[in-house]
């Protein structure tokens, strides 16, 4: 056998033993609906909202906070605490359905604290801290968890027409995490969709 043919029949068996060690060990099935619900959020208290149904923008003013109030709180503790309360109007899109979620996206945001998962990672020169959220019953979401705030759909009537609610309440704040803390600015950024169930 020549040397020519030794080496292409080497590389054949090299590429079929590689192909073969990258086998697939599983497969993942996504599922899902697309539906006609949209709600809007309109402002309640401590609220100011903007932009479209599609595309709206929550401002939340977390305060100043001292480095000393922080420092208690690297249990999990939250500092400077702001209620934020979600009215949503769904008009009638929200037929057969009966919750809504609040589901954050931390990722394309600011990111999550990498010292304590839970929290929203903060921009600017503050360090030891991140922000935390809170569901209605004071419980700190999960944010690398994917844990939502939900909130039941109710049905009301506008004149004739059949109209869906729901209120969405949460609150936000300050949380040690851990690390030394450094004062500075600390703001962050939470991209959020709205889900039915």
């Amino acid at each position: 056998m020549s040397k020519l043919l030794k080496s292409i029949v080497s590389m054949a068996i090299a590429g079929a033993i590689s192909t073969s060690a990258v086998a697939a060990d599983g497969t993942i099935n996504f599922t899902g609906e697309i539906i006609a619900a949209s709600c809007k959020i309109q402002e309640g208290a401590g609220t100011s909202v903007g932009g479209s149904a599609g595309a709206q923008t929550i401002d939340i003013g977390l305060g100043k906070v001292s480095s000393e109030s922080l420092a208690g709180t690297a249990g999990g503790g939250i500092v400077g605490g702001k209620s934020i309360n979600l009215n949503l109007n769904c008009g009638g899109s929200a037929a057969g359905l009966k919750s809504v979620k609040l589901q954050f996206d931390p990722s394309s945001g600011s990111g999550i604290d990498s010292k304590k998962g839970e929290l929203l990672k903060t921009t600017g020169v503050a360090k030891g801290v991140g922000i935390g959220i809170y569901n209605g019953s004071n419980k700190l979401i999960n944010l690398a968890a994917n844990e939502t705030i939900d909130g039941a759909l109710v049905e009301g009537k506008d004149g004739d027409v059949t109209t869906y609610t729901a209120k969405l309440n949460l609150r936000a704040g300050y949380v040690a995490n851990g690390d030394e803390i450094v004062p500075g600015t600390a703001n962050g950024t939470l991209p959020f969709t709205l889900t039915y169930e």
